[in-house]
């Protein structure tokens, strides 16, 4: 399935939604999203994943950045609504200890509860 971004706000947060696969074919489209997401003065990203099937190693890079320069700018981000496929890849590479993880979009807008918090903090 060919990747679909969209970039909206709501409340705080820049919601940037993914739907299909994300590989170095679709990074450039995201890149884009994210870049301008991080435009914002402590941006607080929430990336929404319920339609993302699939994720390989340039796409978990590119949201580790996302996050990495979030939080440099004083910022967050968290994902929300993990389909079983990318939870797994995350799972498995350990990725998914890096970021705030939220069972459903209106958890992660108000604050919770987390399905899983991250175990570290990235430099």
């Amino acid at each position: 399935m060919p990747l679909t971004v969209r970039r909206e706000t709501h409340r705080e947060f820049t919601v940037i939604t993914i739907i299909g696969e994300v590989d170095k074919n679709g990074v450039p489209d995201l890149v884009e999203s994210i870049d301008e997401a991080l435009r914002a003065t402590r941006p607080r990203l929430l990336f929404d994943l319920a339609g993302m099937e699939f994720i390989d190693s340039a796409g978990l890079r590119l949201l580790l950045g996302a996050c990495e320069r979030a939080t440099r700018c004083g910022g967050t981000c968290a994902l929300c609504c993990l389909c079983p496929t990318p939870r797994k890849i995350m799972d498995v590479t350990g990725i998914g200890d890096a970021f705030d993880i939220y069972p459903t979009m209106a958890a992660a807008l108000a604050g919770g509860p987390l399905e899983s918090p991250a175990s570290r903090e990235l430099p």
